[in-house]
């Protein structure tokens, strides 16, 4: 026996030769292996080189190790015993042997682990190419093995190309529990789990005992289908399809989205049921229909579509509250935009499907927007918005008539940006608005209003810097860019024509901050008055850099606004859907609200936000918000906020918010929720949760809650909720 103790590749590659398999023996494309180990022995009564002690071999952009390899003279294949790896980029196959052909670069092994992130497989017997892998009697991972893991049992799987699974005879599992079986599975390794579920069980007085369930299953690979699975104790069954897609043609031209549904016999009693935001008793029959949907096409043609169709403004409170408290208002719209070098196309259609709310159809809205444009080389700047419409609008209670309006709209602005300084631009604006209305209130024929605007903006910017550092903020220097703004828009007569159109895009009753100044920026224009004001605002910026020096980080963004106005509105007795009769819209002061939006984080650990709208005339904030968060690193966090609103018609909200969590290690979490209603006196919301994860798979958080002085969910509650993670 030669014994062979050199520990490098040069010895193997001279072994072989010596061996007689020289390059000219290998079939084309086929490179010689090279071998190293911390021994070599050549056994020549087998015809065996025999690599024991950190044994490697390397064959192109394969790596097989093993703590022994043996060669044998008069075949192709490597054998690869106690504990062997085979790897290829992220592929990794681990068993007790494999045998490796490295003419065929081929591979076999029994009782393996095989991994290509984000999938784990175990099985039987493994073998194939790493091209083309086969599976017999195979478990798929989605994450790391454990007993809770969800994972697929499979007769075959079939791995190709190192993209593609294909799967027969699949039963999908959680640990060793079988859920269901389908004869063919197939999907791409980047894709996620192909099964998902969500579940709450719990009670609540007005539901009762409940069990909540959202299974997703894909059915194709850029399909996944599902159902809402519900039990209530005092409400019935609710059930409906759920599904989410995504569709990628190439690199222009996708389609993604989602739907979600519920339908349910309500069972409860007439004061369970309660009633609609109209005071409408609620039935029996209740459902709700949510669809999302965003594409693209050729890289210049958008689509937006959104959908919910509910059977009561309540419906999705009592079954889906997440929905809810994210769609309170829900807006129902479709809409494509075709986007040119400088210029937009669109249609917009918003619909009414929901018999209980107040809304502005449009049916549909056309759209032409030329983007802001330089006329020949002059500097001054050209822009045009043609919009045609057909709007209508419904009072669900019946009462007030229904408005319908036919609209053209052209408005065109020319801006000449001049640099008086370098530091100082001023901008004049000219412009015009041509509205033409089908028919009028009084059915007294058509009607065209035609606006001017004339107006200039100021604008300035100033940038401090110091050589100011400090340890404890993480300071590395401090600019200040401030940014004074001063508009004048004059638009006079803009209420030519008000008592006669159809007054559907008019003022809300209510705004938090101030509308656009620009005419042709306003959604208003049925319900125009006179312009003549000048809005002043300061903005704030306070930058670092990074600690390494590249790039800047924001400090402090502070923001202020006010606006006088020579001519004002006056006060509005109004009569449309949606607001008692005789609504009143106070008249416009001389000088707005002072609007102050604050962003203050300067640290990783500490956020602000600050928002305060204050009447100058009265003395008095209208509106504080705010928005306080502390963390100690992945520890634990703090949370303050308070929401005060003074101006809201018929009503007034002063609310107090606390939150707490704490991480007691990374598979366990405390959270808690206070809310307080200073008007009331009352504690009107506790939460309290803790979250865990079981195994890899696994979130499950267990909640207690306790409302009092809410409309529908008041007393005790406490749900378990169960989340599948999806990777």
């Amino acid at each position: 026996m030669l014994n062979l103790t050199r520990h490098c590749r040069l010895a193997a590659i001279t072994f072989f030769a010596f061996l007689g398999l020289a390059h000219a023996q290998l079939p084309d494309g086929v490179n010689l292996p090279e071998l190293s180990s911390d021994k070599q022995e050549f056994d020549s009564e087998s015809n065996e080189l025999v690599a024991t002690g950190n044994a490697e071999l390397s064959h192109g952009d394969i790596l097989v190790r093993g703590d022994k390899i043996i060669f044998a003279q008069n075949e192709s294949t490597l054998k690869v015993r106690d504990g062997a790896t085979l790897t290829k980029g992220g592929f990794r196959v681990l068993g007790d042997f494999a045998d490796y052909n490295y003419f065929e670069k081929s591979f076999l092994s029994e009782d393996f682990k095989m991994g290509s992130y984000p999938i784990y497989m175990t099985g039987k017997k493994v073998g194939g190419t790493l091209d083309h892998v086969v599976v017999d009697e195979g478990r798929l991972y989605f994450q790391e093995p454990d007993p809770f893991a969800i994972n697929l049992e499979a007769e075959t799987i079939e791995l190709l190309d190192e993209e593609t699974l294909q799967m027969e005879n699949v039963t999908f599992q959680v640990g060793d529990v079988p859920v269901f079986w389908l004869p063919y599975y197939e999907q791409n390794v980047k894709d996620d789990s192909p099964f998902r579920w969500k579940s709450d069980v719990g009670y609540q007085k007005n539901l009762g005992v409940f069990w909540q369930n959202k299974l997703l299953l894909r059915v194709i690979p850029d399909l996944k289908l599902g159902a809402n699975l519900d039990g209530y104790s005092k409400r019935g069954f609710l059930g409906g399809p759920v599904g989410e897609y995504d569709w990628k043609i190439d690199e222009g031209t996708w389609q993604k989205g989602s739907f979600d549904t519920g339908f349910i016999y309500d069972a409860g009693s007439t004061s369970e049921r309660g009633v609609d935001v109209l005071g409408r008793p609620i039935g029996h029959s209740r459902n709700f229909i949510e669809w999302r949907h965003k594409g693209e096409y050729d890289g210049v043609f958008d689509i937006t579509s959104t959908l919910s169709w509910w059977s009561d403004s309540e419906v999705t409170r009592d079954f889906r509250p997440g929905l809810f408290i994210d769609n309170q208002v829900p807006d129902n719209f479709t809409e494509g935009v075709f986007r040119g070098d400088n210029f937009l196309v669109g249609v917009f259609l918003r619909y009414q499907p929901n018999d209980w709310e107040v809304v502005a159809q449009r049916f549909p809205e056309i759209s032409f927007d030329l983007l802001p444009t330089e006329i020949f080389e002059t500097g001054a700047y050209q822009r045009l918005n043609a919009d045609f419409v057909h709007l209508e609008e419904k009072d669900p209670n019946g009462v007030i008539n229904e408005l319908e309006s036919d609209r053209l709209n052209i408005f065109y602005s020319i801006t000449r940006p001049t640099e008086l300084n370098d530091w100082l631009t001023a901008t004049p604006v000219l412009g015009g608005m041509v509205t033409n209305y089908a028919q009028t209130v009084n059915n007294s024929g058509s009607y065209t209003r035609i606006l001017g605007e004339v107006g200039i903006d100021f604008e300035a910017t100033a940038v401090g810097t110091w050589d100011f550092d400090n340890e404890f903020w993480e300071i590395n220097g401090l600019r200040h860019i401030f940014r004074p703004v001063l508009q004048y828009r004059y638009i006079p007569a803009a209420q030519s024509g008000n008592t006669l159109i159809p007054q559907i895009d008019r003022q809300a009753a209510f705004e938090t901050y101030l509308e656009p100044l620009e005419l042709g920026d306003r959604r208003s224009i049925d319900n125009l008055y006179e312009t003549n004001a000048i809005r002043l605002g300061f903005e704030n910026l306070f930058q670092t850099r990074y600690k390494d020096g590249y790039g800047s980080r924001d400090l402090v963004e502070l923001d202020i606004y006010e606006e006088f106005r020579f001519t004002t509105a006056p006060a509005q007795t109004v009569n449309v859907p949606g607001l008692p009769a005789n609504t009143i819209i106070p008249a416009q002061d001389t000088f707005s609200d002072i609007y102050t939006d604050i962003t203050i984080n300067p640290a990783y650990w500490l956020q602000l936000n600050f928002f305060n709208r204050f009447d100058p005339e009265e003395l008095t904030n209208r509106q504080v918000s705010s928005r306080l968060r502390l963390q100690d690193g992945e520890e634990w966090a703090f949370g303050f906020g308070n929401d005060y609103v003074q101006d809201l018609p018929g009503t007034t909200i002063n609310q107090f918010v606390f939150e707490a969590d704490y991480v007691i290690n990374d598979r366990n979490l405390l959270r808690a929720l206070w809310r307080l209603d200073a008007d009331l006196s009352e504690l009107t919301e506790q939460f309290y949760a803790w979250r865990t994860r079981l195994g890899n798979s696994w979130d499950v958080e267990f909640q207690v809650g306790y409302l009092q002085g809410a409309t529908r969910e008041n007393d005790l509650q406490f749900r378990v909720r169960i989340d599948l993670l999806n990777f």
